[in-house]
């Protein structure tokens, strides 16, 4: 918790077992190998595959796999790391929008851009500094093999950009290595990281070593209020 609010993410080490991982990356292994037998892009060239939007043609043949990804990203050992990360005035129970698989890409290497979820469909920097200043989405994830993809700025889900950020993200050069202040994360098979979603953050895109990484993404409501109307009125 304190390292979440200091820097906007931690690490669990070792938060699954050899063979917890094997069966979490076997059901998500049908998913992508469906993919990429249909595809020559999704699988192929993209970083990641959704495992819920496309729930219902990946795994057809093999629903089982899709009810195991579901009942770990929904678990209750999941779900207490979560527990505490949202803002005041936010429910504490955590909201999955959707989960991602990370893999290895089998034809390019690539740089990604850096970036804060918030601003994804947000053309007005000002209405993506509100939404980073009063709402929580965090990112669970686990890799089921070495990963160091992710790389993050510690601190910047608790703050609005400074000028040099800004206009790295928001500018032309948006792959730099540049960027300053700048961390690593690193996971070996079976750690978990826990980051804000609104962190400056981006990922690096190798065809080797492979890649398999699930996500899954968490958002915070706010309670809904219910004006009392008198009857008859």
């Amino acid at each position: 918790m304190d390292a979440f609010c200091a820097h906007g993410f931690f690490v669990v080490r070792a938060f699954l077992d050899a063979e917890g991982r094997a069966a979490l990356r076997r059901a998500c292994d049908v998913a992508l190998l469906h993919t990429r037998a249909l595809s020559r892009e999704t699988g192929h060239s993209t970083p990641r595959i959704s495992l819920l939007t496309d729930g219902a043609t990946c795994f057809q043949d093999e629903p089982g796999a899709l009810e195991r990804i579901v009942a770990f990203v929904g678990s209750p050992r999941v779900c207490e790391l979560l527990s505490g990360l949202s803002r005041p005035g936010e429910e504490d129970t955590p909201r999955l929008k959707d989960a991602h698989y990370y893999h290895e890409q089998t034809r390019r290497d690539w740089d990604g851009d850096w970036h804060r979820d918030s601003q994804f469909g947000q053309a007005d920097p000002e209405v993506e500094r509100a939404i980073v200043a009063t709402t929580t989405a965090v990112h669970f994830r686990v890799a089921l093999e070495d990963d160091d993809r992710l790389e993050i700025v510690p601190g910047s889900h608790a703050r609005w950009d400074t000028p040099d950020e800004l206009r790295i993200r928001r500018g032309a050069d948006r792959t730099t290595p540049d960027m300053p202040n700048a961390a690593r994360i690193a996971l070996r098979a079976g750690d978990a990281c826990v980051f804000h979603a609104w962190s400056i953050h981006r990922a690096t895109y190798l065809r080797a070593p492979p890649r398999r990484t699930l996500d899954a993404l968490y958002t915070f409501a706010r309670p809904t209020v219910r004006r009392w109307t008198p009857p008859g009125t």
